[in-house]
């Protein structure tokens, strides 16, 4: 069997992958970075908020695909081809969603994406009946198309007949955005909206694709050119330092784990109830979002942290000292520097600051995104619904 590889580079791979067949056989294919406009913190918290239903009204303030960061260390996207022969789109793979999305032909507002086009592909198939489909969040946005079933190509290596929503109408925050063209969910069916019954990672084993049903990400830091890898199949441990840290999956609509305790200086700031929180881990989020009190103590803590209603939380872009701040997920403890949570330069008042990678609402929850994925290497395991973690390197 084979592990899908896709890539920033063709190169030979060093190192052995982390898969129990010892044919697999990866590939890494060169993928085009895209400039996209940046949002701001607060437009980010609210797009995350929207994917889980918690945001109501905006604030008035074994296969590797190699990624690139449309802005760096904002946004990573890689190549996938849809139909046959294959028809390529530039898409965001999402461990918070479950559904495959492109814009269509039919689609007459969706500004300069690429459009797939089924009467050019020989296997493409729509199932009988009313397979509509409609994606709306908590502004009003909405995404919306027809289902239809067609084969993904991933490296050269195909996956059959996949559920592929077919999008005919999308809202114009997702229109303008023209560095990706579509959605490619991860996450389970159970929150799937255009019919999705069986997660691609888990068709692909069942196709003798792939050994295993788990997906791994690897998302490079500006210093690694804003590059990054998925790799369905396995795991890449050339990519990631020591073992990697499993943590069971709590709630299976998401990636949803437990966050049981967050520390500063080695003092738990969860208000000593030991209770913890749920903390979905989302690929296809920017930021750390937390519940209002843990961002503002984290926030306290770093030097120089200013906060405003209307951009939200800005902290040194290069910060003093060593201080760490550590989630506790299941019974495992992951350290983040507060160099880590530097974002792109604040274009404000202070040239010092930058916009910080935690934002702060009024929610539950944990929302855990790039910022934390990009110091860890992870894998999301189907098969044994839990979530691996280790320490990332380039």
């Amino acid at each position: 069997m084979k592990t899908i590889l896709y890539g920033i580079f063709f190169y030979a791979v060093s190192g052995a992958l982390a898969t129990d067949s010892a044919t697999s056989s990866p590939l890494k294919l060169q993928l085009q970075a895209r400039k996209s406009k940046a949002l701001s913190t607060t437009e980010r918290v609210y797009r995350a908020l929207e994917k889980y239903g918690l945001a109501t009204a905006k604030s008035s303030g074994d296969g590797s695909i190699d990624l690139i960061s449309g802005y760096v260390d904002v946004e990573y996207v890689g190549k996938v081809g849809i139909g046959t022969p294959p028809q390529y789109f530039s898409m965001d793979f999402d461990t918070g969603s479950s559904d495959i999305w492109v814009p269509s032909t039919n689609c007459t507002r969706c500004g300069s994406h690429a459009l797939f086009n089924p009467a050019l592909s020989s296997t493409f198939s729509q199932p009988a009946g009313n397979n509509t489909w409609q994606l709306q969040y908590g502004d009003g946005s909405t995404v919306r198309g027809v289902g239809g079933q067609d084969t993904l190509d991933l490296g050269g290596l195909k996956a059959k007949d996949q559920v592929i929503g077919l999008v005919d109408m999308e809202t114009m925050d997702l229109a303008q955005d023209t560095y990706l063209d579509g959605i490619f969910g991860l996450g389970f069916p159970s929150l799937s909206y255009t019919g999705l019954k069986t997660p691609v990672v888990e068709a692909l084993r069942q196709q003798g694709v792939v050994d295993r049903s788990i997906v791994s990400f690897w998302l490079g830091r500006s210093k690694d050119a804003g590059r990054g890898e998925v790799m369905f199949g396995a795991s890449n441990p050339a990519h990631y330092e020591g073992e990697l840290k499993y943590v069971p999956v709590s709630h299976q609509k998401y990636w949803q784990v437990d966050l049981t305790d967050v520390s500063l200086d080695g003092k738990s700031i969860m208000n000593g109830t030991g209770a913890g929180i749920g903390a979905i881990m989302d690929t296809g989020t920017t930021l750390i979002v937390l519940p209002t009190q843990l961002s503002r103590t984290i926030h306290s803590a770093i030097s120089g942290a200013k906060y405003s209603a209307r951009y939200g939380w800005r902290v040194p872009c290069k910060p003093t000292g060593n201080q760490k701040v550590v989630f506790k997920f299941g019974q495992n403890e992951f350290p983040l520097d507060f160099k880590d949570l530097a974002r792109e330069l604040s274009p404000l008042d202070d040239p010092s600051l930058c916009f910080s990678g935690i934002a702060e609402a009024p929610v539950s929850l944990a929302i855990i995104g790039d910022t934390f994925l990009r110091r860890y290497y992870s894998v999301f395991d189907y098969e044994n619904s839990r979530v691996g973690l280790a320490l990332s390197k380039s």
